[in-house]
């Protein structure tokens, strides 16, 4: 069994804008927890024992995640250049005959992890976690066709596909030369695909097993989610959030937690050291309450929902099903709240919103994040340059990077993002892209008539 991991947290996340300037793709949240906790954690519930992070985009971010484990060591990639440059990195390191490789940027569950483990046990070959497409688009994934319980052939962002690969291996040193002799960029092509000049692993893999080597294939069965583009966020956070629900067997309440009587609880609840519960609170379904977080004044909190440290949801507010409310955030007077709200925001006063909400976001009263176009249709993207229409309802929703504000009576359109260090004034009705580090508002025309008794016939 393999007991040493390599993760590959050096990535810059173009594709995420407006998060990735800001964020390591590994350190953002799901479920309010950054996302290589969850995987350190998955990792070590497995068996394995010691970890090697390849960091380098915001690299602070990553040391500061892992900094509360054990047995982790983290790895410079000064000049990034693919994901077959960064496990070489990594490799010296290594002296097992068989080990994990998991990119920083993919969320996956434990039974899936064990399967993998499992069928790459003692002396069998390397195995790639992968999950069927089921007829959705291939062309934005490393992908791979399988026969019988083995890899056949690995394409890069193939017309047509039956699976894509995950980015979580078990891999043994005979995959090891085949890593040393990258050639740059992916070959591993059809016809007209342009792939960037970049080591990346999978093509490392493919030549592996064009030279004879043979990878098992295994499938994922539970949640998997990989963050690429911004309403990947809102697709992982809802549904890893119930994954963990369903693992969710009986409440788990600190010593100093209290719930007042009158308040109403369906499922379980997970209350940390002096959280609080007031009465009249009404709680849906299962709720994570992190330490010295207060819920009071009539709030409505949906099922799976997780709520952060030192943050107080109060006065008749709602928070929706499968949402993340942060560490430091005030929810309150009336406000409805659905998706990640991150950490030290505020969402209140008759505020509508559904979307990602970044770091230290001010969000003026009566600012409403739009979520159903007339048309009824999804929001078209543009993903550095490409004009994607993504398969995810996620992406109707709002994305607001770190450190926004928004006005008094702002409407933000459905699937518009917002860049950080940006502003969205009062009365904007915003229905495009804002960039990073821009203020947008609107111009009043006034007109001023005589008016007065003789109106009235005074």
């Amino acid at each position: 069994m393999a007991e040493t991991a390599v993760i590959l947290a050096a990535g810059r996340g173009t594709k995420l804008w407006p998060y990735g300037d800001t964020w390591a793709k590994a350190a953002l949240p799901i479920a309010n927890w950054p996302l290589i906790q969850w995987q350190i954690e998955t990792m070590q519930a497995c068996g394995v024992q010691r970890f090697l992070v390849v960091t380098g985009h915001h690299d602070g971010q990553v040391r500061d995640a892992v900094s509360g484990f054990d047995n982790v060591e983290c790895i410079d990639q000064l000049k990034p250049n693919g994901t077959a440059d960064a496990l070489l990195h990594a490799l010296d390191y290594i002296d097992d005959e068989t080990f994990l490789v998991v990119y920083g940027d993919v969320l996956f569950a434990e039974e899936d992890l064990r399967a993998l483990m499992d069928r790459a046990g003692d002396g069998e070959p390397p195995a790639a976690m992968v999950q069927a497409l089921n007829g959705k688009p291939s062309g934005e994934w490393l992908c791979a066709n399988l026969e019988d319980d083995f890899i056949k052939t690995i394409l890069g962002h193939p017309r047509e596909a039956t699976h894509r690969l995950c980015g979580v291996y078990a891999l043994t040193r005979d995959v090891v030369p085949f890593v040393e002799n990258n050639p740059g960029l992916m070959t591993s092509v059809e016809v007209g695909a342009m792939p960037p000049m970049e080591m990346d692993l999978a093509e490392s893999i493919s030549r592996f097993i064009q030279r004879g080597g043979e990878m098992f294939a295994v499938e994922t069965r539970e949640a998997f989610f990989d963050i690429d583009k911004p309403w990947h966020l809102l697709d992982a956070n809802f549904g890893y959030l119930g994954y963990l629900g369903a693992r969710l067997t009986q409440n788990e309440i600190a010593a100093s937690a209290v719930i007042e009587d009158g308040a109403e609880i369906d499922g379980f609840v997970v209350m940390g050291e002096n959280s609080f519960i007031g009465r009249d609170v009404k709680i849906k379904g299962n709720l994570w309450l992190g330490d010295h977080s207060r819920i009071v004044d009539g709030a409505i909190v949906g099922a799976n929902c997780s709520i952060g440290e030192n943050t107080i949801v109060r006065e008749y507010c709602r928070i929706e099903d499968h949402s993340s409310i942060g560490h430091r955030c005030v929810v309150g007077h009336a406000a409805e709240f659905s998706g990640i709200l991150m950490d030290g925001a505020y969402s209140f006063h008759y505020g509508e919103y559904w979307g990602v909400i970044g770091r230290s976001t001010d969000l003026g009263a009566a600012t409403v994040c739009g979520n159903l176009r007339f048309d009824d249709q999804l929001t078209a993207h543009r993903v550095k340059g490409r004009r994607e229409v993504p398969v995810s309802a996620s992406v109707n929703a709002a994305f607001l990077g770190d450190f926004v504000r928004t006005g008094v009576n702002a409407i933000i359109m459905p699937g518009v993002r917002v860049g950080a260090y940006s502003v969205v004034g009062a009365g904007v009705l915003l229905s495009e892209d804002l960039p990073n580090n821009t203020l947008v508002h609107a111009e009043q025309t006034l007109i001023k008539k005589p008016w007065g008794p003789e109106r009235y016939g005074w």
